[in-house]
This record gives C-alpha cells, sequence and structure tokens, in this order.
C-alpha cells in the first residue's frame, strides 16, 4: 500500500480569482494539507526560507518580476516542484527557458481538465523527487557510519596494535555484545581514546 503524503503548497499570483480556484482544486486533487497565497516574488522568496513547500505555482507574470527565476531558483535549491502558469504569447519563449530547471509550464487560459493532469504529473514529480531524497539520506548516513567505523579502526590499529580485519572483528563483535549499532560501538572506542 502506498504511503499517503499531504503537501504543502505556495502560490504566487496577484489573482485572488486564480488562488482560489488553484488553492480548491489542489485540495480536491490531492492532499494539500496547507495552501498559502502571496502576490509578489519578494513575498515567495520570504516564505521559502521560512517554510519547506512540496509545490510552487506562479501565476505569471508577477508584480515585482515576471516568475520564471523564481520558479528556477525554488526548483534547483530545494525539493520543491514548480510551475508556472503562462499567457500563450510566451508560453514556448517560457517553456525552452525554464524546462531545462524542471519546472513546469501550463498554457493558459486552461480548462480545469487538464489543470488537474498537470497536478497529477506534479505529485509525480514530487515523490520522485522524495524517492531520491530518501535514498540520498541513506547514502549519507551510510557514509558517516563508515566514517566513525574507520575512525574507530585506526585508532584501535594505532593503540591496540592490531590489523585492519581484526580492528573491524572488534568493533563488530563489541557492538554485537552490547546490541548496538556498529557506528555506536565505534563512537564508544573513540571516545576511550579521546
Amino acid at each position: 500500500m502506498m504511503e499517503q503524503y499531504h503537501y504543502r503548497v505556495l502560490i504566487v499570483s496577484l489573482s485572488e480569482k486564480f488562488n482560489s480556484e488553484i488553492g480548491s482544486l489542489m485540495q480536491e486533487s490531492f492532499s494539500a494539507d496547507k495552501v498559502d497565497c502571496v502576490s509578489s516574488a519578494g513575498g515567495a522568496r520570504r516564505r521559502l526560507l521560512e517554510n519547506t513547500y512540496d509545490f510552487i505555482i506562479v501565476n505569471a507574470p508577477l508584480r515585482d518580476e515576471f516568475g520564471s527565476r523564481l520558479c528556477m531558483d525554488a526548483s534547483v535549491s530545494s525539493g520543491t516542484v514548480a510551475a508556472m502558469f503562462t499567457a500563450t504569447e510566451v508560453h514556448e519563449e517560457i517553456v525552452h527557458k525554464v524546462t531545462p530547471h524542471g519546472v513546469f509550464v501550463i498554457r493558459k487560459p486552461a480548462a480545469k481538465q487538464t489543470v488537474a493532469q498537470s497536478f497529477s504529473l506534479l505529485v509525480s514529480a514530487r515523490e520522485r523527487l522524495r524517492a531520491v531524497e530518501k535514498k540520498a539520506g541513506k547514502a549519507e548516513s551510510k557514509l558517516d557510519e563508515i566514517k566513525v567505523v574507520n575512525r574507530a579502526k585506526w585508532l584501535l590499529i594505532d593503540n591496540e596494535d592490531m590489523s585492519e580485519a581484526q580492528a573491524h572483528k572488534h568493533i563488530e563483535k563489541a557492538a554485537m555484545d552490547s546490541g548496538i549499532t556498529k557506528k555506536q560501538a565505534a563512537q564508544i572506542i573513540i571516545e576511550n581514546y579521546s
């Protein structure tokens, strides 16, 4: 069974009607727990510094900038999936500019069904990012464990005249005997020699 996630959304638009319709549609389409709305890129950047969002939806143009730079920055610097609504006249130009940065572009006006389908794609992209983030976190944790265990092994090699294989076995045995992880056993060894 797939885990049910709840999403945080930031809508950036000058139009209250857009905010209301898109916010409602996002809550209907998937579990949007929190939908925040701001009217400027500056306001959006402040919110992005204060909060983590799964999605940022920009109704271009904005008061203080068009919105493409905001979307590119949000999509590159975090796990946020960015989408822009643009007028037909500039749609192709914006697609070429922002798509390489992972930003989705939706032509406006757009039918409700088209927008709902687009949101489905946004959710797929966010879940893919979540999987990558999870994998990266595991790899980072494993790398941290390896560093700590290696440091403990070198302390045992230097101070107890053990070979690397003996030091490794010593750490594994200490972990097993104490019912703790190898990293925890290694940290105890490091503390003993500090």
